[in-house]
């Protein structure tokens, strides 16, 4: 219910946009209200900037370069997915992201209202739409240390921080990341994680991305992940195939394939998936819909199909 009466709230029927200049009641009621909801949009983001650059400030002892546009953002979402059977989950998250620009030189402060390494490997390939289990996930915060220089080509980080509960659960992970060149048109990029929770205990992560832009409007994507988390004591493997589309300056559309693989018994398909998403950008760079049909085929139900459909929209906070 609230994402419907958020979507109706953004919504703009295209007659009535095109009717924003006449001289009507009705327009002069829709123009008010659009402008309303953007000076406060302004505001927020304007106040969470201005936050950020004065906690750059605190710990650097130093302004900002003239020149420079802070990136810091707010962005809320508002997830609600229809399940084959009649189940009906609703989400509503928050993510956050200081620019500290000065800080970065030494140490970087970050906090994170949905940590990614939280979800399954499975959760975080089908995030677009559903299969995923809504799960409440804690804040993190904590202090992120990212080199300047690179070692034979691969960017360092190394994160040690808190989830933010009661009890207080720490974590920390290190991270290498190496980006390739001279293949092509193709992009490809490796990243290696090694992480560590104490109420989890240690994993690994494996990702390689291969990225290919087909004429001005298309994309290829392959995405595979290898992960392993010490107390459940197998491998979990996922490929992922996209091709991307944009439809026009407002609209793309994404079709994906993936397959889903475990050890945990043997080496095994356990699951694979298809689906689509389109993205609409509902208002200016700042208000997003997407809608995201997907059917799952998953091996513990005897491959039977589980269709369920998503819609999402995002609202950014940000200059």
């Amino acid at each position: 219910m609230m994402l419907y009466c958020a979507v109706a709230l953004l919504y703009v029927p295209p007659v009535l946009a095109r009717s924003l200049d006449a001289d009507t009641p009705q327009s002069s009621f829709i123009t008010r209200s659009l402008l309303s909801a953007e000076e406060t949009r302004d505001e927020w983001s304007e106040s969470w900037v201005d936050f950020a650059e004065g906690v750059d400030r605190y710990f650097s002892k130093e302004d900002a370069p003239p020149d420079y546009k802070n990136e810091s953002y707010v962005k809320l979402q508002f997830k609600q997915t229809w399940e084959e059977h009649g189940e009906i989950q609703t989400d509503v998250r928050v993510k956050a992201k200081f620019d500290l620009p000065n800080t970065q030189r030494k140490m970087k402060l970050f906090f994170s209202s949905d940590e990614a390494s939280e979800n399954s490997l499975e959760e975080r390939v089908r995030s677009n739409s559903t299969g995923e289990r809504f799960n409440r996930k804690e804040s993190v915060s904590g202090i992120e240390i990212s080199p300047d220089s690179e070692w034979h080509k691969w960017k360092r980080s190394a994160r040690v921080g808190v989830k933010l509960r009661a009890p207080l659960v720490g974590f920390g992970r290190y991270r290498l990341r190496r980006p390739f060149d001279k293949w092509g048109e193709w992009t490809p990029e490796f990243l290696q994680e090694v992480w560590y929770f104490s109420d989890r205990g240690w994993g690994e992560t494996s990702e390689f991305e291969l990225t290919r832009p087909l004429g001005e409007r298309m994309g290829l994507r392959y995405w595979t992940v290898l992960e392993y988390e010490d107390q459940y004591d197998f491998f979990q493997n996922v490929h992922v195939y996209s091709l991307t589309q944009g439809l026009s300056d407002r609209t793309a559309m994404e079709y994906r394939a993936g397959l889903v693989f475990s050890n945990e018994f043997q080496a095994q398909l356990t699951a694979y998936f298809v689906g689509t998403s389109y993205t609409y950008k509902l208002y200016e760079e700042w208000v997003f819909v997407t809608a995201s049909p997907e059917v799952f085929f998953p091996k513990a139900d005897g491959w039977n199909a589980e269709a369920s459909f998503t819609i999402k929209l995002d609202v950014y906070f940000s200059h």
